[in-house]
């Protein structure tokens, strides 16, 4: 692997984590930088919401309808590791792993997560990034989860708690 080979890797990598980070401070502008302006989406039924599978999106659409769930959680955590890529591909792809836990607590103030407080995602990203005025750009996303553990009810409370809060 030469430098430049690095610098892109550890530049990907930073968009990852960005992501991931931007997602758990609910920072939705920070989201929002990891996209080009149209985006390809595969994220089941959150990105068909938006439209056609297969077709570009609104990155500010798609920032949109993440906040629309993930607001409606007390907290979430997002690891994501095992960056694999491909650099000869065209666009760019790199693959991670993603375990995000997701939580609604029972009782805000113990700040204890009890086993129904907490729905867990276990996946892999793929994402394919192009260069767009000097930084790296998601184009097209896909996640595929391999499991859910915990409470899944929660993403529905989740939902309605985030559609109340930007009602108010």
């Amino acid at each position: 692997m030469n430098e430049s080979d690095a610098s892109i890797r550890n530049q990907l990598i930073d968009s990852f984590n960005q992501y991931a980070e931007g997602i758990d401070t609910q920072n939705w502008e920070l989201v929002r930088q990891c996209f080009a302006d149209q985006v390809t989406l595969d994220y089941g039924d959150l990105s068909a919401s938006l439209g056609a599978e297969g077709s570009p999106v609104n990155a500010d659409a798609w920032v949109e309808a993440v906040k629309a769930v993930i607001s409606g959680f007390d907290i979430t955590r997002h690891t994501i590791t095992n960056h694999r890529f491909d650099l000869q591909s065209d666009p760019v792809c790199a693959r991670a792993y993603l375990v995000a836990d997701h939580v609604i607590f029972s009782d805000p103030e113990s700040r204890l997560v009890l086993p129904e407080d907490v729905v867990t995602l276990v996946g892999e990203y793929t994402n394919h990034y192009e260069l767009q005025n000097g930084d790296w750009r998601i184009v097209r996303s896909r996640l595929a989860g391999d499991w859910t553990a915990g409470n899944a009810t929660l993403l529905e409370t989740a939902v309605e708690r985030a559609s109340k809060r930007n009602q108010a």
